[in-house]
């Protein structure tokens, strides 16, 4: 993990912050990918989102998701190599592996939703996981993964959406407080049958 440095007057009020090789941005708008209308919260179901516009020279680094019981508030972070260097901060992964699909639900939903979690390259990590309409793999520069170095241990936060046999929940860095490093993402990992999938296990915060 890298100290913050502030740029153009320092986090995310001149809306980037830099951490030492990665920049940054909040992005709160978005495209809706997908939506579910039942379980979860309330048992209205969630939405699953990708940021857009994202600004030239950024990435993504994972989808959003929200249960709907909420109006659509939330954040994700999109990255972008500040040129270190040393190896760059981020990297396209190599492949994606399918975490679930509602093909087989009988929910009420807007289509069928596909999750895939990034299988990253050697020396990086996958930040989020990307969720699509179409049972093909998204395209590998779709997203980008994070050198390791730059990334910390993360968590279970909220619940955001739960049924048939899968789990979905916010992230949060592991280690958090005043002295905190650790930078949450507004990305999400799942769990099925109870059981952490192997692709999200490894996910990590900035």
């Amino acid at each position: 993990m890298y100290v913050f440095k502030g740029i153009n007057g320092g986090g995310f009020g001149s809306g980037r912050i830099n951490l030492g090789g990665l920049e940054v941005r909040q992005i709160s708008t978005f495209n809706k990918i997908w939506a579910i209308q039942e379980g979860g919260p309330d048992n209205l179901g969630a939405s699953f989102f990708e940021p857009s516009p994202i600004p030239r020279g950024y990435f993504s680094l994972g989808s959003y998701c929200q249960p709907n019981n909420q109006p659509l508030y939330g954040w994700v972070l999109v990255g972008k190599d500040d040129g270190c260097i040393k190896s760059p901060s981020l990297a396209i992964p190599v492949d994606y592996k399918l975490i679930w699909s509602s093909e087989n639900s009988n929910l009420k939903q807007d289509g069928i939703g596909y999750m895939w979690s990034p299988v990253p390259p050697e020396g990086y990590n996958a930040i989020g996981n990307i969720v699509t309409n179409s049972r093909d793999k998204p395209d590998l520069g779709k997203i980008r993964c994070v050198r390791s170095d730059l990334t910390d241990s993360c968590e279970h936060a909220s619940i955001v959406w739960g049924r048939d046999g899968i789990n979905i929940y916010n992230l949060r860095p592991t280690s958090r407080g005043p002295q905190a490093l650790g930078v949450s993402v507004g990305t999400f990992t799942t769990e099925t049958d109870g059981n952490i999938t192997p692709s999200s296990s490894t996910m990590s915060c900035l």
